[in-house]
């Protein structure tokens, strides 16, 4: 009767650390799951559309049409986590946005995002895009006028953004002559316009 009382206060205590064992690794489970759910989220990249430049530059820049590209395209490449969205559903939403020649409202943008099912908008606006020059006691220098708007609106976090893209910067005239700042310059305003854009929350 002794041996079988002992016998069976071994099975009771096995099986009650067989079972604590077994509830350990559920929750150590269940813990896993949880905490990997945040980074299936975060491996999906967000979707992107850039609308076309809005450029009121007088007497037309077509050169600008291509920096603004480019430019907006080199940050979304250079960051994880975001995907350019180009398709004809996409397209047929944008045009029919009617965009004219201001930067769509918050409205609009979140608009475009909804029935284009893209999770963030970009739009930028050209308005000035020239030199002049200025005389200075020590050299010709050259003054940039660069005035436009950038925008932008996110669906994932329900915000929007909105800034003036301004620079009135001045460079000697001298080393102008070995390549075309002002488009430069431009490109630079469009990477961190868009750069702010992606990071609006």
């Amino acid at each position: 009767m002794l041996e079988y009382t002992y016998i069976l206060h071994y099975i009771n205590a096995s099986g009650g650390i067989r079972m604590k064992k077994v509830l350990r690794y559920l929750l150590m489970t269940v813990m896993a799951i949880c905490f990997s759910i945040p980074c299936f989220g975060a491996a999906e990249a967000a979707s992107v559309a850039l609308l076309p430049l809005i450029n009121n530059v007088e007497g037309g820049d077509e050169l600008a049409n291509q920096v603004f590209y480019k430019n907006a395209l080199a940050v979304l490449n250079s960051k994880k986590g975001f995907v350019v969205v180009e398709n004809d559903k996409l397209t047929a939403v944008i045009d029919a946005a009617k965009v004219g020649n201001k930067v769509p409202s918050a409205a609009t943008l979140e608009k475009i995002a909804k029935d284009g099912d893209v999770d963030i908008v970009i739009a930028v606006q050209l308005d000035k895009l020239d030199d002049k020059a200025i005389d200075s006691s020590e050299e010709r220098k050259l003054q940039i006028d660069l005035q436009g708007y950038a925008v932008a609106y996110n669906k994932l976090t329900g915000k929007a953004y909105e800034h003036r893209i301004y620079s009135d910067k001045t460079i000697p005239e001298a080393l102008t002559s070995r390549w075309d700042w002002t488009h430069e310059e431009f490109g630079r305003a469009v990477r961190i316009e868009v750069d702010r854009a992606l990071r609006v929350k």
